[in-house]
């Protein structure tokens, strides 16, 4: 009869949910954790030439009111690597009818409470 703790050799645990996998496994199956330095490589960083030049940014662009229009976006490549979003219940819209009524409440005097 053998051992039935002789199938988690060469097995490990994911440290944050517990999941067995192989050992030497860089990222859990369940959870998606990064859990070594397995899946990263060692490279210089880039040179100044090389950084991406940054782009004009107007603060409208991220505004939240809702007269301001969505600035339009490039993109490089063709249309074909952009794909279209659908689905999700998000409603940032503006729905109140009234503003908000401010009530004026009275607020009692503190009290003096003596010790004997």
């Amino acid at each position: 009869m053998s051992d039935k703790l002789d199938a988690l050799v060469g097995k490990e645990s994911c440290p944050v949910c517990g999941t067995i996998t192989q050992k030497g496994t860089g990222r859990c199956p369940e959870c998606g954790t990064f859990h070594s330095g397995i899946h990263l490589e060692e490279r210089p960083a880039p040179t100044p030439e090389e950084r991406a030049i940054s782009r004009e940014i107007d603060p409208l662009d991220y505004s939240i009111n809702p007269g301001s229009a969505i600035a339009d976006e490039d993109f490089e490549g063709d249309e074909s690597t952009v794909k279209s979003w659908s689905g999700g219940a998000t409603d940032f819209s503006f729905v109140d009818d009234e503003p908000v009524k401010i009530q004026k409440i009275e607020i009692p005097k503190s009290e003096e409470i003596e010790s004997d």
